[in-house]
């Protein structure tokens, strides 16, 4: 029996096992890969850290998110690439949107960041629980982004772009969102919950609302233009885009982890360009999309 006939619980509780399991294998593997390179499976310990990093973090993404989002999809229909939309072009209209939207979103983005970071808590246990976990990421990232050389750039984009850009958005829009549109009978809720893990999952809450903001976004792309390679442009170009930025702003001496979005001059009234821009670009996509759908 294909999993698609099985109650959405089921087939929740089978993607939460498959990725379960993706993550403790590919942990290991990751550790025993540092060892046999470093002698030592703690890829802080090792006399290369940052690269030990990266190959840690290679295994992890591939292994918690996107083998596990191929299995789930195989279950559903035996095929590969059908549920999760990977089979299907986006149109090219929507392609150049993305193009657009992946510099004009970046203001806007740092705009809510700033604001997320305001209105957190900033005394008491959940306070200093939610401060220790963004600590620990911002140390590994501080590690990870303060090699300078053009290897590492490009290194930092392979890893924590591309590959992240491709395996997270198997999972979440290729796997999750259908999911939760089919158990929702909405789309629009289903997406909304989607992002809500998806933001969740990062346990990153100075930056919950724009990763959730981000993450309503890839849902919407991904739906609109019924194609997963769209919403993978989307996530890989601006997390790019993010690594070039503060490798840029670092190399001209610039504390970017002090550095407050109201800081740079004129950021106001470019947030404000920027946001009627991104807003003009996302109608146009979903007036492609509701054309389309039209003409079918």
């Amino acid at each position: 029996m294909r999993l698609q006939e099985k109650s959405y619980w089921i087939q929740l509780l089978v993607l939460g096992l498959f990725m379960l399991g993706g993550l403790l294998i590919s942990s290991a593997l990751g550790e025993l890969v540092i060892l046999l390179i470093y002698g030592t499976p703690m890829m802080l310990e090792a006399s290369d850290p940052v690269t030990a990093i990266r190959i840690s973090q290679t295994f992890v993404t591939i292994g918690t998110f996107l083998i596990p989002s191929l299995l789930f999809a195989y279950c559903q229909n035996r095929q590969w690439f059908d549920y999760n939309a990977a089979n299907r072009r986006p149109p090219q209209s929507m392609i150049n949107m993305v193009l657009i939207l992946s510099m004009t979103l970046l203001p806007v983005v740092g705009m809510l960041s700033s604001f997320n970071q305001n209105i957190m808590p900033q005394e008491g246990t959940i306070a200093e629980f939610m401060r220790n976990l963004e600590e620990a990421a911002n140390d590994i990232l501080k590690l990870v982004t303060s090699q300078r050389s053009s290897w590492d750039l490009i290194s930092n984009i392979m890893v924590f772009a591309v590959l992240a850009g491709i395996c997270e958005e198997f999972l979440f829009q290729g796997a999750l969102q259908p999911l939760m549109m089919k158990w929702t009978k909405n789309p629009h809720v289903g997406i909304l919950l989607t992002a809500f893990i998806f933001s969740v999952l990062h346990f990153q809450f100075y930056g919950f609302i724009p990763r959730f903001m981000l993450g309503v976004y890839l849902g919407y792309l991904f739906y609109w233009s019924r194609s997963l390679w769209l919403p993978i442009l989307a996530h890989i170009l601006h997390n790019a885009l993010s690594i070039l930025i503060d490798f840029t702003l670092q190399g001209r001496g610039i504390d970017t982890d002090n550095m407050q979005f109201t800081d740079v001059h004129g950021s106001i009234p470019v947030t404000i360009a920027c946001t009627l821009a991104s807003a003009m670009a996302i109608v146009y996509i979903w007036r492609t999309y509701k054309d389309e759908t039209i003409d079918h």
